[in-house]
């Protein structure tokens, strides 16, 4: 039977209280946090930097699954990543639409530099063709089944006939990436994305924000 990664994003945490958040998610065995990274710039919304990042990684051992709904403006790629490669970082996603290919390709060679996974993400709104040039490369592709920028969000049905053509591709090509989705989790949706073929599901409300038996068995389903 498949295992499904999970991951908490903390987005939709109280942030007066994230310690409290964070020790729940430790005490229900989760093993990734997803990360939001936004601008105000590329997203409607702004988020955490590299400062709380470190304040997490210095006091927990999750996983860090970093998504950086970010423009780099006026920043290089190597300088804006830089005070993210931190300790128990796992996995950084780019936004496909936030880069053009030269910067893509340096993203790329950047994450195998720094041991690093590497992901990008495709809004509702790309079609997945547009990653062909670059999914021999990637480890995970993540398919937001919400427009990007703010938790809360209502899932988009059509986004699984994303998660079946990646995984076609996948098989067919024999690439290695695996396919994550991130927005518009619940008690229904998560059966509909486990059907069409996700490996890591990234959960915000559903999880976050849950008394400790309820959290364990939310868990317990998005796993199984």
């Amino acid at each position: 039977m498949k295992k499904y990664l999970v991951a908490p994003s903390i987005l939709t945490a109280d942030f007066l209280n994230l310690k409290k958040e964070l020790d729940l998610l430790q005490a229900a065995g989760i093993k990734y946090i997803h990360y939001d990274v936004m601008d105000y710039h590329f997203v409607p919304n702004l988020s955490f930097g590299p400062k709380v990042l470190s304040d997490i990684t210095n006091n927990y051992d999750f996983k860090i699954d970093i998504h950086l709904m970010v423009t780099l403006d006026k920043y290089t790629l190597s300088d804006y990543l830089t005070p993210f490669l931190q300790k128990n970082v796992s996995q950084i996603t780019f936004h496909y639409e936030a880069l053009v290919a030269e910067q893509i390709q340096e993203f790329i060679k950047l994450c195998k530099t720094n041991d690093l996974k590497c992901s990008l993400a495709i809004s509702p709104d790309t079609k997945v063709s547009e990653l062909t040039p670059y999914l021999a490369d990637l480890d995970n592709v993540l398919v937001m089944t919400v427009y990007p920028g703010y938790g809360g969000q209502t899932y988009l049905p059509e986004a699984g006939k994303k998660i079946a053509e990646l995984q076609k591709l996948k098989a067919t090509n024999n690439y290695h990436y695996l396919v994550e989705v991130d927005g518009g989790i619940n008690d229904a949706t998560y059966k509909i994305v486990q059907e069409h073929g996700v490996d890591m599901i990234v959960a915000g409300s559903y999880l976050v924000g849950q008394d400790l038996m309820t959290l364990k068995e939310r868990v317990a389903k998005l796993e199984n």
